[in-house]
């Protein structure tokens, strides 16, 4: 019992003197006792997030088709195996060119939608294409066929 007994306080006094010793570590370095970050509130202008986008029904539906099909592989991911789409992508190529795609997709890694997407469907991601603005692209050329 003594044994038990003594092994626990020898437990103790140990993870007390390493508490202690992490706590004057952290004064010495010069860091405040209590580790909770500060919290800084910035104050944001929701107007800009509340304006309602300036695009038409056909465009509209363009995004969610875009967001549900296309996204994940043509807007920002890190592992996106597509180049990045947009507005200046549609008039190099052309609409002709941008819809055959689509259809057809690519040997390598892109899917064909002729068969799950009707050609209004299409139309409607071509037409949302034709509003988004090209971002940075991160080393990559915005064309790859």
């Amino acid at each position: 019992m003594n044994r038990v007994l003594l092994r626990g306080v020898a437990v103790f006094v140990t993870l007390s003197l390493l508490a202690m010793a992490s706590w004057v570590q952290a004064q010495q370095n010069g860091e405040a006792r209590a580790m909770v970050p500060t919290v800084v509130r910035e104050d944001y202008d929701m107007r800009k997030f509340m304006v309602p986008l300036p695009l038409t029904e056909v465009e509209m539906k363009g995004r969610s088709l875009f967001a549900q099909r296309c996204a994940n592989c043509h807007l920002g991911t890190a592992q996106r195996p597509g180049p990045l789409l947009s507005q200046q992508t549609v008039e190099k190529r052309g609409e002709a060119f941008i819809r055959e795609k689509i259809m057809k997709g690519t040997p390598a890694i892109m899917p064909g939608f002729e068969f799950s997407l009707e050609p209004a469907r299409i139309d409607q991601i071509v037409a949302f294409l034709k509003t988004m603005a090209a971002a940075p692209a991160r080393g990559q050329t915005t064309e790859r066929e």
